[in-house]
């Protein structure tokens, strides 16, 4: 039988493995608890408000988020969705290359392909830092071939004379716009213009050689034309041809004696490419394209996004 002191020994290193498994469930709970709380904590931190993300945002004291690109003053571009103002740009990436005289055996034209020359992004990028700072602009590609032109060949006489060209023009652009839901809407496309006191027409972007008795005038233009869409019911608001002499009308500059309405310059008879297709990668006839769209595009688009009225000209396509 055991005597009084192995009882008194075994009852307190019953005591003592009682209290060590006590201290040891103790530790264990705490440390699952501390487990859970990081973790806890790090997913809280990993969607914390102000943590930059593909689409980083700043709140202003009015609740309002806005994109970081907003917050620094620029218009700040978006992929999809609403937005402020949605941007198309159907130009095309063409050059025309044309010869006139004074007969109808020396007329030549020829369009050339000039991707390189990026006129569409140009138009794009002075489009965008003509609109309002903390105005969200969305880019819309085109499709030329998907929105082929109007054929007027096709016109009936009624068709010519009761034609409502702003439901048409609300129209075409409701289906080049469609998916997408902006507060207005901003078309850059090609301007015609008609040549001198001649029945000769130029269009858009190109080089014309006109070939007289007294010897030949080369003429560099770059004709641009605007249109401002209200997004809503796509009624047209404003327009206006890209004008560098912004002060006068085009039926003024005419009068005036300007040989193109729009944007052109004289150039050296040895300017005009000796074949149409040496006009793409020609530097010169680029930059001078480049130089006339930048200013005109740069005068004439916040008088159509401000208060002021811009010439007017109706002849676009």
């Amino acid at each position: 039988m055991p005597r009084g002191r192995d009882k008194a020994y075994r009852s307190s290193a019953s005591c003592g493995w009682a209290a060590f498994d006590v201290i040891a469930r103790l530790v264990v709970l705490a440390a699952v608890v501390w487990c859970f709380s990081i973790s806890a904590w790090a997913q809280t931190k990993s969607v914390s408000p102000g943590t930059e993300t593909a689409g980083p945002a700043v709140k202003q004291n009015n609740n309002k988020t806005i994109t970081r690109r907003e917050a620094t003053g620029k218009p700040a571009p978006v992929v999809g969705g609403s937005c402020d103002f949605g941007v198309v740009v159907t130009t095309g990436d063409e050059f025309t290359v044309l010869t006139t005289g004074l007969t109808i055996f020396q007329n030549k034209q020829m369009v050339v392909s000039i991707p390189g020359w990026g006129l569409n992004d140009l138009i794009f990028a002075r489009t965008r830092a003509a609109i309002p700072a903390g105005m969200s602009v969305l880019r819309i590609p085109y499709n030329p071939a998907k929105f082929p032109p109007h054929d007027e060949s096709k016109d009936t006489l009624k068709d010519r004379l009761f034609r409502d060209l702003n439901a048409e023009l609300a129209g075409y652009l409701r289906e080049v716009v469609k998916g997408t839901n902006c507060r207005h809407y901003i078309q850059i496309l090609n301007s015609i213009s008609p040549f001198g006191s001649s029945n000769y027409t130029v269009r858009g972007f190109g080089i014309l050689n006109h070939d007289v008795v007294l010897g030949r005038r080369i003429y560099l233009y770059a004709l641009a034309f605007i249109r401002v869409f209200d997004g809503r019911d796509f009624s047209l608001v404003r327009q206006s041809s890209a004008l560098i002499n912004v002060h006068h009308s085009l039926v003024v500059q005419r009068l005036l004696g300007v040989q193109i309405g729009g944007p052109y310059r004289e150039l050296p008879a040895e300017s005009f490419p000796t074949r149409p297709e040496d006009a793409a990668g020609n530097p010169a006839l680029r930059d001078g394209v480049r130089t006339m769209l930048t200013e005109s595009l740069d005068k004439t688009l916040p008088l159509l996004l401000g208060h002021q009225p811009a010439a007017r000209n109706s002849d676009a396509r």
